[in-house]
């Protein structure tokens, strides 16, 4: 059983599918960061944006969601199967 908050793996597989059409490896464009905020619940609710980030985070092994998606060579493909991977390991 996970101490996670429910809906976690759902949300970060909405990110993932945001990811998918508005991901940019400009430094200017909507990141991962913001793909996390527009997939949290904005009704308070949790998981909330610091939670799926902290999955990310962890799925990450602590690596920075910036430094891994300004790898160069990153495209949107990786960053959705990212945080679908992200999501199987929340479940």
């Amino acid at each position: 059983m996970t101490d996670r908050p429910t809906g976690l793996d759902a949300a970060l597989r909405n990110a993932a599918d945001l990811g998918e059409t508005q991901w940019t490896p400009d430094p200017n464009g909507p990141g991962i960061c913001s793909l996390l905020a527009l997939a949290a619940p904005s009704d308070g609710r949790r998981p909330d944006e610091t939670d799926l980030w902290d999955a990310v985070v962890t799925h990450l092994d602590e690596e920075l969601t910036v430094t891994w998606e300004q790898c160069p060579g990153r495209t949107r493909g990786d960053v959705a199967a990212m945080l679908r991977a992200a999501a199987a390991s929340s479940a």
